[in-house]
């Protein structure tokens, strides 16, 4: 006779996502599975227990009592093995940190830095998630992550890297190309590089944000560029295809040493910042504090240097 009378457990990491998601193609997305497959899981795993567990609505779903009384005992659960599994990681002879951050940010900001990490701290097996997803931290995603916004996340603890300004730029042979991009307006009858799928990620600013806050508010005679990942963006830009819209922590660099320049406009300072998160449970990982520290350390010296 079996210990405990449980449904399939993949069901059961199925619920978990569906619930926490409130949406099945959010959590066929998640968990790389079709819709049809998660919807198949939830509807076994509510024949199994005899009783349904969602109220299906017209494009929404919500739990029905007992769905909330199982989400409930199964977030309990996996959050106890969630810690459990992060203290035997802590004290395992090699500690392993895997940093989520978006695909930019691991490329342009993290990529240059992580030799020093490694001198630093040898004894630490790093690894990058270079992604353009949410990252859930309390669910185990990740270790630690970069995030975008106020700071708040419930269940995670964060330290503040820096603000956020953002700016057009472009290629110094463009804008010899293009002399009569003086003011503002002058974008409208640019070849505009956009940056699509951004997201949270970059807290949706794009070009209608810019020009609005540039008090431009016509449309762009040209056909645009949209690509899908910022470092082919910022690659059109070099390579003089139209113009960027940069992130002033990335851009900086590439303007001071002349591969970008910023041909006109007041830079956009944006009500959210850059921080370093990871959950609480984890927080008092001795390796995570060691990366917490460096993280900041850097991002200080950036503002410094700036």
């Amino acid at each position: 006779m079996k210990k405990y009378a449980l449904p399939n457990l993949s069901q059961l990491h199925t619920f978990e996502a569906v619930s926490r998601r409130m949406s099945f193609t959010a959590a066929a997305y998640e968990l790389c599975l079709t819709q049809s497959a998660v919807s198949r899981q939830i509807r076994n795993l509510e024949t199994d227990i005899g009783r349904p567990l969602f109220l299906r609505r017209h494009r929404a779903i919500d739990h029905t009592p007992d769905g909330r009384r199982l989400f409930d005992a199964v977030t309990r659960g996996l959050d106890e093995i969630s810690v459990c599994l992060n203290q035997m990681r802590a004290t395992s002879e090699t500690p392993q940190i895997t940093v989520a951050a978006s695909v930019a940010f691991s490329y342009y900001w993290l990529m240059p830095r992580l030799e020093r990490f490694s001198e630093e701290f040898p004894d630490i097996d790093l690894r990058i998630l270079a992604t353009d997803q949410l990252v859930d931290l309390c669910r185990g995603d990740a270790d630690v992550a970069i995030l975008y916004g106020d700071g708040n996340w419930e269940g995670v603890a964060t330290k503040r890297l820096f603000g956020e300004s953002v700016y057009p730029v472009c290629s110094p042979e463009y804008l010899l190309a293009h002399p009569d991009l003086k003011q503002a307006s002058d974008f409208l009858d640019q070849t505009l590089l956009h940056l699509d799928g951004g997201g949270n990620i970059w807290g949706a600013i794009d070009w209608t944000v810019w020009l609005v806050q540039q008090d431009v508010l016509g449309q762009p005679v040209r056909r645009g560029i949209r690509l899908n990942s910022y470092p082919m963006v910022l690659q059109a830009a070099e390579a003089g295809r139209g113009v960027a819209l940069g992130w002033s922590y990335i851009t900086d660099p590439m303007i001071e040493d002349g591969r970008l320049i910023c041909p006109f406009g007041i830079p956009l300072q944006t009500r959210y910042s850059y921080y370093v998160g990871t959950s609480q449970v984890a927080v008092s990982n001795p390796a995570i504090a060691k990366f917490f520290g460096w993280v900041m350390s850097e991002a200080e010296n950036q503002m410094l240097f700036a």
